[in-house]
């Protein structure tokens, strides 16, 4: 990290990232013990990350997701608040991809989420309205994200099934991002790391095409 207190950068992030999740309560966890533990694990695995010459560790901060009762669709929603956070404070793409590769490392010690239940015959399932669905996976799919959001482990788009960035995605993301084109080349290539995890079988020079070979060059 280039001339930025790292612990103020750790501050600021992981404050932004809980008060999106509190705002929405996206994962179910309320503002209460719960929603502070979660802060305090994420500053101190975040300082690691940030920091290159401490090793990454992550034991303890998977066991405190465990009994926070967070999966992986949660921590891929996590993790979205927190390096959008991120890029606001110019880490640099090193720490960009540091921070990614902790949280796809996280992610695959926690449970996938559970399936959807089979539909019950009784007539009041009939009536229930989805909006109650309060799963992990109900959360997920109602926060205020862009719809074309990516699915791990295979990578493919929740809005239109096609491989994510589709191209609906990839218009959405240059008018995210606006004229910090840098700053979103860095996002995709942490995007790219955690896919390169996820799909091992991927050709490394298809994976870069795909998700970075689409911008335009010149603004970069």
């Amino acid at each position: 990290m280039d001339g930025t207190d790292p612990d103020r950068v750790v501050r600021l992030a992981v404050a932004e990232a809980l008060a999106r999740v509190a705002d929405e309560d996206s994962l179910g966890l309320g503002e209460g013990d719960a929603l502070e533990s979660l802060g305090a694990g994420l500053r101190e695995v975040l300082r690691r990350a940030l920091d290159d010459r401490v090793p990454l560790a992550t034991p303890h901060f998977v066991d405190l997701c465990r009994d926070l009762g967070l999966n992986r669709d949660s921590m891929d929603l996590l993790g979205h608040y927190l390096l959008t956070a991120l890029l606001a404070h110019h880490v640099g793409p090193d720490a960009l991809i540091r921070v990614g590769v902790l949280l796809g490392t996280v992610r695959r010690y926690l449970p996938a989420a559970r399936p959807p239940a089979l539909p019950n015959r009784h007539p009041a399932s009939r009536r229930r309205d989805p909006r109650s669905d309060n799963s992990a996976v109900g959360r997920y799919r109602r926060a205020k994200l862009p719809e074309h959001v990516p699915s791990p482990p295979s990578w493919t788009c929740t809005g239109c099934g096609r491989e994510w960035p589709c191209a609906t995605k990839q218009s959405q993301l240059l008018a995210e991002f606006g004229g910090a084109r840098a700053a979103l080349a860095v996002y995709l290539g942490s995007c790219l790391v955690a896919a390169a995890q996820d799909l091992p079988t991927l050709p490394l020079p298809r994976a870069r095409l795909r998700f970075l070979g689409w911008l335009p060059r010149a603004r970069i």
